[in-house]
C-alpha cells in the first residue's frame, strides 16, 4: 500500500469513527477530520483498497440507516463493479439490520430506521427470509466477482465487530 494510499485510507476510517464506527483501527493519530458528503464517503469506501475498510460500509449503514438516502447518488459516482460492490453490501445491511433488530434499537434509539430495501429484487432476492437472503447473496456475490470467499460470514463480520465495540464502550462509559 503506498503512503497516499494509507492517508487516504487513515482518513476514512477517521470519519467512519467520527460517525460512530470506530472498530477499525489506525496507523496514525489523525484527530478530527472534515466529513464528506455522505454519497462521497459511500463511493470512497467501496473503493477502498483494503477489504476491512471497504466492508465497513455495511457497519456504516447499520449505524446511520439514514444514509440509505445517498446510496442512489453514490451509485452515480461508481464503476460497474463497485456499483455491484455497493448494491452487494448494501443489502447484506438489510439482511443483518432485520438479524440484530432489537441490538441496533437499543444503541441508536431514535436514529433507528429501517432500511429501504433497493436491490433485492434486482439481485433476484426479494421474498427470501433475511438469513436465507444472505446466503443466496453471499453465493451471487461469489459467483460474480469470481471469489470463492465466505461473503456471509464477511457481511456478518461487519456487524459482530460494530456491536461488540459498541457493547465495549458503553461499559466503559459506566
Amino acid at each position: 500500500m503506498t503512503t497516499v494510499s494509507l492517508q487516504t485510507e487513515e482518513k476514512v476510517v477517521a470519519e467512519l469513527a467520527q460517525l460512530g464506527v470506530r472498530y477499525l483501527s489506525r496507523q496514525s493519530n489523525i484527530g478530527t477530520v472534515k466529513r464528506r458528503a455522505p454519497q462521497e464517503l459511500l463511493a470512497a469506501l467501496v473503493r477502498q483498497p483494503s477489504s476491512r475498510v471497504r466492508v465497513a460500509l455495511i457497519a456504516l449503514l447499520l449505524a446511520r440507516p439514514d444514509y440509505a438516502r445517498y446510496v442512489p447518488a453514490a451509485l452515480k459516482r461508481l464503476t460497474p463493479p463497485e456499483m455491484q460492490t455497493l448494491k452487494f453490501f448494501y443489502t447484506a445491511a438489510i439482511c443483518l439490520q432485520k438479524q440484530y433488530a432489537e441490538t441496533l434499537q437499543v444503541f441508536l434509539g431514535a436514529q433507528w430506521q429501517p432500511l429501504p430495501d433497493l436491490f433485492s429484487e434486482e439481485l433476484g432476492l426479494s421474498g427470501e427470509p433475511p438469513a436465507a437472503r444472505m446466503e443466496a447473496l453471499a453465493r451471487l456475490h461469489a459467483r460474480q466477482t469470481g471469489e470463492g470467499l465466505n461473503w456471509a460470514g464477511t457481511y456478518e463480520n461487519a456487524a459482530r465487530h460494530l456491536l461488540r465495540r459498541w457493547e465495549m464502550e458503553k461499559l466503559w462509559d459506566q
